[in-house]
């Protein structure tokens, strides 16, 4: 089933804050785009900011990597920030796909 808010181009990333502890951090994660819609785990390393994504379901085949990389991006990010501001308990983007081919980005950017 595809969410309300499903991206008509690019993707959107959804993080939501499931648990924490001393050592990590944990988030429910979904990808989608125009086509398919994907979810996982996400934890965050409170030492040294590193990102593992686990249990992945749903969507056709794997998520597209560029938009996985936002999705990194942004909790690394989170990391960074988060002795200041806490770990936050949702975060929600939409990006553009990259563009294709020489000079503009991924060979293969698949939505």
């Amino acid at each position: 089933m595809l969410v309300r808010m499903q991206p008509e181009t690019g993707g959107r990333f959804s993080l939501s804050l499931e648990g924490q502890n001393e050592t990590r951090v944990r988030y429910a994660l979904t990808l989608a785009t125009a086509r398919h819609e994907w979810h996982a785990h996400a934890s965050v390393a409170t030492a040294d900011g590193g990102v593992e994504t686990s249990g992945w379901t749903g969507g056709g085949g794997a998520p597209p990597a560029w938009l996985l990389q936002y999705a990194r991006a942004a909790l690394r990010s989170a990391w960074h920030q988060h002795r200041e501001l806490g770990w936050p308990k949702r975060l929600t983007r939409w990006r553009d796909q990259p563009a294709r081919g020489p000079g503009g980005g991924p060979e293969s950017a698949e939505s």
